[in-house]
């Protein structure tokens, strides 16, 4: 707290957030992605992973999946 000039009740409040609806999409979002990368053999890079994911009726850019 001292280091980055905040109170430490800010910090425990931080701490306590639920997370956000876009925070909980991006981590379901995150394994469908490793899904995929999965089922590639480890071989699809975020284009093709996008293109998989855009098939399968997600919608989401290729930069996010990057």
């Amino acid at each position: 707290c001292h280091v980055f000039k905040i109170h430490r009740s800010g910090y425990y409040a931080w701490l306590k957030k639920p997370l956000s609806d876009r925070s909980i999409e991006d981590l379901r979002l995150l394994e469908r992605i490793r899904e995929c990368h999965i089922a590639s053999g480890g071989t699809y890079g975020s284009p093709w992973i996008h293109r998989d994911l855009r098939d399968e009726g997600e919608s989401c850019s290729v930069h996010r999946v990057a």
